[in-house]
């Protein structure tokens, strides 16, 4: 690749838009909410029904702010972007091929009886791979993904402001050749040249594509559906508008390339890369005034941290630390959809920011373990810290795990102990153990049983209380002459007490930051955002003043004891 060199840029007077969404995040809480329900598509459009958008919304969007116009369609297209990456990836599946409403001139499409299916079976493989992998195949997804109808230049991005090339006549000339994707990794590859947190100036990046790589949407010598198409040239698929015109765009123009090249990477800036919260963006007028679509309006752009070790292929794997208070710990560059989805049947969400938290939910546990008994929460646990898992979470678990087992009450049953005669089979309902087997009509049983010369014992247990066996029964269970409960020895108990030591803060940004020295310190603590304070065992004092001392570095701490 040539030299690259691009101009930096001012943008005190322009607008800054930074993507407030997580694509991840979002298309995680979207398959969860299509999960377990039946969704009904419109017949017309084939859209989610406007009941099924705003929960999605609300769900998707800050709780806290209810969906505005004109605010709404902005998430309404970011519904509708999530909703097709969720296609796309394979995890659901919906009928996207209409039929005419009717044989006549109508060309309008209709989708009756349409419906949302959750596709585990693409899904569950998703969940086992990488972070970095996870996030290659959503980017690759994307970057793949595009029709002569749908890419940047005729349909406005999920979080996009600039407007577009009218649709009329895209299926001929050159848009059915243009291998979008090529030029979508193009850009990608000279996006991550840049450098992290510089703001560069669109319009440099469009001189250098002009000078360097003039043929990267539009090859030198396109193909054409046509014949007719190449009288038109190479720009025969886009016109300006002004007014009640149309404005043809030659080759020959001394802007040419500005005005369809350079458009183009506007909207890709605006488009997968701030849709993934791999760049911002900075917006200032339009060059045109009354001729649309606008040009030269992003004026600048730039790209994080997160996107440029991503594209040099290290993505760290998120640091999970289980803290004592059963709280979870995730501090990660992108959304961690894997975790986030073993995790959340399990937790509630306390807090979500540069770290996010999470804290086990005993309810949510037991219910979990008994929809699937080999889940253990436990080891999902350990497979995800970084660190050990405190003992006392381990401990409580376990409790949890007793609670959740199943069990199943027979009535009308009877327990038969011993080797089963062959005349059991009939009667047979379930052998429990080679001694034990529950059996059905335990009467005609015990008949049939001494009508073969065998010895029974039949035995009537009550409802309050079982009843002891004669003395000359073989069995293991309790007999008449051993009914007597002994008199219990005096149990002996040792109580064990522990020091802690807590902090209280003044703010809980300064909370935030004493957090993550500690964590960092591998101090065990238990934080209490609302109440501003942290706590820790005495005996890692050690530790804590460690981590306070990292603190003085950047913050000057005094601590002064004080009596509740």
């Amino acid at each position: 690749m040539s030299k690259f060199k691009l101009e930096k840029t001012d943008v005190k007077h322009l607008e800054i838009f930074v993507n407030p969404l997580d694509l991840r995040k979002s298309l995680h809480r979207f398959l969860n909410y299509v999960e377990n329900r039946r969704i009904k598509r419109t017949a017309r459009g084939n859209h989610l029904p406007k009941t099924e958008a705003k929960k999605l919304i609300r769900l998707i969007t800050d709780a806290t702010r209810a969906p505005k116009e004109p605010e709404f369609r902005k998430y309404s297209r970011w519904i509708d972007y999530v909703d097709r990456l969720a296609l796309k990836l394979g995890f659901i599946t919906y009928n996207t091929k209409g039929r005419h409403k009717d044989k006549g001139n109508s060309t309008e499409e209709s989708y009756p009886n349409n419906h949302i299916e959750f596709r585990a079976e693409k899904y569950n493989p998703f969940m086992t791979l990488s972070h970095c992998e996870q996030e290659v195949e959503i980017l690759e997804t994307l970057t793949e993904s595009y029709k002569c109808d749908d890419n940047e230049l005729l349909q406005r991005g999920a979080m996009g402001r600039l407007d577009t090339f009218g649709t009329w006549g895209c299926a001929t000339g050159v848009l059915p050749f243009l291998n979008f994707a090529e030029s979508r990794i193009m850009l990608f590859d000279i996006l991550k040249q840049c450098q992290s947190g510089v703001w560069y100036s669109t319009a440099s990046l469009i001189q250098y594509l002009r000078s360097e790589h003039p043929w990267f949407l539009i090859p030198e010598k396109p193909k054409y559906k046509y014949k007719t198409d190449s009288l038109k040239g190479r720009y025969g698929n886009f016109h300006e508008i002004r007014g009640m015109h149309e404005i043809d765009i030659s080759p020959k123009d001394p802007d040419a390339f500005e005005r369809v090249e350079g458009r183009y990477a506007e909207r890709f800036l605006e488009g997968i890369p701030l849709a993934m919260g791999y760049a911002d963006v900075a917006y200032g007028k339009s060059d045109y005034k009354n001729r649309y679509p606008s040009i030269n309006k992003l004026k600048a752009f730039r790209v994080n941290e997160h996107f440029l070790r991503f594209m040099q292929g290290y993505l760290p794997e998120p640091k999970v630390t289980v803290q004592p208070n059963f709280e979870i710990h995730i501090e990660s560059a992108f959304y961690p959809l894997n975790i986030f989805a073993r995790l959340t049947p399990l937790t509630d969400l306390v807090s979500e920011d540069t770290v996010t938290i999470l804290k086990l939910n005993r309810k949510k546990v037991t219910a979990q373990l008994a929809k699937d008994a080999s889940a253990d929460a436990a080891d999902l646990l350990k497979s995800f810290a970084d660190t050990h898992v405190p003992q006392n979470i381990l401990t409580e678990l376990r409790e949890w795990a007793g609670h959740s087992e199943k069990f199943v009450l027979y009535d009308g049953f009877g327990l038969l102990e011993g080797d089963p005669p062959d005349l059991a089979g009939e009667f047979a309902l379930e052998a429990i153990s080679p001694e034990f087997s529950i059996v059905r009509s335990p009467d005609r049983l015990s008949e049939q049983m001494e009508t073969s010369e065998l010895a029974p014992v039949l035995v009537r247990h009550g409802r309050d209380a079982f009843t002891p066996l004669p003395d000359e029964a073989m069995s293991i269970f309790p007999k008449k002459s051993g009914t007597k409960a002994k008199p219990k020895k005096k149990e002996s108990v040792t109580l064990y007490r522990k020091t802690s030591v807590t902090l209280y803060f003044p703010t809980r940004s300064l909370l935030e930051k004493c957090r993550k020295w500690l964590i960092q310190a591998n101090c065990p603590i238990e934080a209490d955002v609302s109440g501003k304070c942290i706590t820790y065992a005495a005996q890692d004092q050690a530790l804590a003043d460690a981590a306070l001392e990292a603190m003085q570095k950047n913050d000057s701490v005094q601590i002064e004891d004080i009596e509740l």
